[in-house]
């Protein structure tokens, strides 16, 4: 079979709602939505971790935290192996233009450029030649972490760097040598924080949102949520009117990034590169938007843990279909490892089979896992959770049995009930429960 070429389009802290193909009713994303109509679209992809550097470390290793030790953002090591670095080897032209923010100190990517904000606005302020008056700016208002949650770009759409890594993408696209098979990833940073965005999109900010309960509370929330995430993103220091807002904005932002998106996507069709390329659209983690309380992300909730995570291959994958088995987004390179033929040192699930049929994979427990040492807050907790169907339980590894919380997702979709302390519940939980433990022994004795 001849090798086909990859794209693999990543943004960061993107939620599944923000996309029209997962079922969003103020979404507009009309190019990613038709790629998704071209391939295959998994509605329960969950994160290996909900932080980024272990997260992006997952997706090129296959690999969970408690195997690569990379469980928060600033905890780097010296070399890991990448699943990339088999395609290489194979002949393929590697290369990454964008967002990189992983956890070793050796490359992933044959090329790679590291391209995440412009000089106009960083994660927490506007440059001092930008009046902020002018931009309509949602910022957090406490102490370390002052992130900006909404707001208008200061400059116009080619003036962004998501401009400039499709750009740099499509220069090398045109550049490469054609007679080798290429895997090419573009990485944005949004809609991570600084949520800003160029006009004319900014003005789809004023698009309305549906008004449904974006504060859910959850009894009995964990202890490290509780007295430890909350002191640095309690939703509760921003205003309805702000959170709304910036709600608008994070949305505005997506439309934005699709737009590029299809700025890529359009080359490929002129290119006549379309046919014979498998594309891949995924996310890191998702965030809070205000639902529980919070914002940013280090959660186990679904609004963080699923990410979108869409696969389209002309005439090898079917298209259409919307998968709803839960599944794990480090599945990615090992997926199209097996669709290659090629070897894969990771024990992740191949869902290689199920792009061909559109058939549901098999069922099996997907795990998700950090610390919350990024803020400085319990670097040597391990933070696990498991899904299996609609069960889901996470735990403080190193905390007593008043810190877990249980789900049942068939009849508390919006996770709103912790079913932790109830003892009818007792036989699903010691089944979860013993599905981490296995886990995190067995990623232990690996190591």
């Amino acid at each position: 079979m001849h090798q086909p070429n990859i794209l693999w389009i990543m943004t960061d802290e993107q939620r599944t709602d923000s996309l029209g193909c997962y079922g969003s009713r103020w979404a507009h994303t009309p190019n990613l939505d038709r790629l998704g109509a071209a391939g295959v679209v998994f509605s329960n992809a969950v994160t290996a971790a909900p932080v980024c550097v272990p997260a992006r470390t997952a997706l090129l290793t296959g690999r969970y935290p408690s195997d690569t030790g990379v469980w928060w953002n600033h905890q780097p090591v010296e070399r890991l192996a990448y699943l990339t670095e088999t395609l290489a080897r194979a002949g393929y032209q590697t290369a990454s233009f964008g967002k990189q923010h992983y956890g070793a100190r050796n490359p992933a990517f044959q090329q790679e450029e590291n391209l995440v904000l412009t000089d106009r606005v960083n994660y927490f302020s506007y440059d001092s030649r930008f009046s902020v008056e002018a931009f309509d700016i949602v910022q957090y208002p406490a102490e370390p972490y002052r992130w900006i949650l909404g707001g208008r770009f200061p400059g116009t759409a080619e003036d962004t760097m998501e401009f400039r890594i499709i750009d740099r993408a499509i220069q090398w696209l045109a550049q490469r040598d054609r007679d080798l098979p290429f895997l090419l990833r573009v990485s944005f940073n949004g809609p991570h924080t600084p949520v800003v965005v160029p006009d004319p999109y900014a003005a789809q900010a004023d698009a309305t949102i549906e008004e449904k309960d974006w504060n859910p509370k959850t009894a009995e929330e964990p202890r490290w949520i509780r007295h430890g995430l909350r002191q640095f993103s309690d939703a509760s220091r921003l205003t309805p009117q702000q959170l709304r807002r910036a709600r608008q904005y994070y949305y505005a932002y997506v439309t934005f990034i699709d737009s590029q998106c299809g700025r890529l996507l359009d080359y490929l069709n002129r290119q006549g590169l379309a046919q014979e390329t498998a594309i891949v659209f995924t996310s890191d983690h998702g965030t809070h938007l205000g639902d529980y309380g919070l914002v940013q992300k280090q959660t186990f909730y679904n609004g963080v843990v699923n990410v979108p995570l869409i696969l389209a291959y002309p005439g090898h994958f079917r298209s259409g279909v919307h998968i709803q088995t839960p599944v794990e987004t480090r599945s990615l390179l090992p997926t199209l490892l097996d669709l290659l033929g090629m070897p894969c040192a990771s024990d992740a699930q191949s869902l290689c089979e199920c792009l061909r049929s559109g058939q549901e994979p098999a069922s099996v427990p997907v795990f998700s896992e950090f610390t919350l040492g990024s803020f400085g807050l319990m670097p040597d907790d391990p933070l696990i959770m498991v899904r299996d169907q609609n069960w889901k339980l996470s735990l403080c590894m190193t905390a007593d049995d008043r810190d877990g919380m249980l789900v049942d997702l068939s009849t508390d979709p919006e996770e709103t009930r912790n079913l932790w302390n109830d003892p009818r519940y007792s036989t699903p939980q010691n089944r979860l429960r013993r599905l981490i433990e296995e886990h995190f022994e067995r990623a232990n004795r690996a190591r």
